[in-house]
């Protein structure tokens, strides 16, 4: 009993040492948690305030659209363009959503490229590109405007003052996913703003790739059931091109082929294969002379070079004629040669 009641007062001292100590430690943990959590809740309220404010702020007339700059039209009407973008005077700057604006400008037929932007506080920008007519396409008993990039932009009723004729075959599918022979009368709605057929698209980029002075000398193009291609003079000639390719050598052709030889009479030039450039002519006109071209005048073919050059021949062979004659005619011969064969088209002329 003795050595009992020591032991139950030592645990008593140790107990009532401790507790004073672990109590102040929990209210101190308490504290501290329960500052952490008052800052956060401020922290809290103070986002929200100000992501009120901003809302409010962004959606009071200060930031509505108040103005909407379009720039780079010359056909489109700027209310047009508007009207089609989606966004009214008094939306709010910041909810306009550019990207669909920027593809409602797109699906417009005569829009290449458009770019929307907010300018603050309260103007939208709208650069517009617009695109460029290339010819008016004529499938069955419609005409279309085509655009450079192949692009139906609209029906027309004639074929106007300095705009070029390309024709279809019956046949010739004019829109992608359009069956041959419908025109855009019969499917107004999906044909304006679509794109022409690959083999229409070529054509019109042989028409593209002239240069003025020779475009100003067509009058129209034809396009075959097979895809050849054919143009015709402003003087009647007919240009038989063939399929658009090799385009540049045949443009070449074309060109050096018109430069040199007399256009009198001319009928058809055949340019299919651009290394071996044809001439034919219609009935009468064999007798007609280089001098009689104002463009031609190194000679009309290579006919002329071997004509003078046999004159030489003769002449030099004449023991009447003295030798520098001979001379003379021989040079002039191979001179004369010499030019018609320095064409980068070799040409053979024919009568029809």
């Amino acid at each position: 009993m003795s050595t009992s009641t020591p032991v139950r007062s030592s645990a008593k001292v140790v107990a009532s040492q401790v507790e004073p100590r672990i109590v102040d430690r929990r209210r101190t943990v308490q504290l501290v948690a329960r500052r952490r959590r008052h800052r956060m809740q401020i922290a809290l309220v103070a986002v929200v305030l100000l992501v009120a404010a901003a809302v409010g702020l962004a959606l009071s007339p200060v930031f509505a659209v108040q103005k909407i700059a379009v720039t780079g039209q010359s056909r489109l009407e700027e209310a047009t363009l508007v009207s089609s973008s989606g966004i009214a005077i008094g939306d709010h700057l910041v909810a306009v959503d550019l990207s669909a604006a920027r593809s409602a400008l797109m699906n417009m037929p005569w829009v290449a490229s458009a770019h929307v932007e907010r300018k603050w506080p309260h103007t939208l920008s709208f650069k517009i590109t617009e695109q460029q007519p290339a010819a008016v396409v004529r499938a069955g008993q419609d005409l279309v405007l085509v655009s450079s990039t192949g692009r139906i932009l609209q029906r027309e009723e004639k074929v106007g003052a300095g705009q070029l004729l390309l024709e279809l075959d019956g046949s010739m599918q004019l829109a992608q996913g359009t069956p041959p022979g419908t025109t855009s009368s019969q499917s107004d709605e999906g044909l304006i703003g679509t794109s022409v057929s690959s083999e229409v698209s070529q054509a019109i980029g042989v028409l593209e790739a002239m240069d003025e002075s020779l475009r100003s000398e067509i009058g129209s193009a034809r396009l075959s059931r097979v895809g050849a291609l054919s143009l015709e003079l402003t003087d009647g000639t007919e240009v038989l091109f063939g399929p658009p390719e090799d385009v540049a050598a045949k443009l070449l052709a074309v060109e050096s082929v018109l430069n040199q030889v007399v256009r009198e009479c001319m009928k058809t030039l055949d340019v299919r294969e651009p290394t071996r450039a044809a001439v034919s002519r219609g009935p009468g006109c064999a007798g007609i002379s280089p001098a009689s071209s104002s463009k031609g005048k190194s000679g009309s073919s290579s006919s002329a070079g071997a004509q003078s050059s046999s004159a030489g021949a003769q002449s030099s062979s004449e023991g009447a004629q003295s030798s520098s004659t001979g001379t003379k005619g021989s040079s002039a011969g191979a001179q004369s040669a010499n030019q018609s064969g320095s064409s980068s088209a070799s040409v053979g002329d024919s009568e029809n």
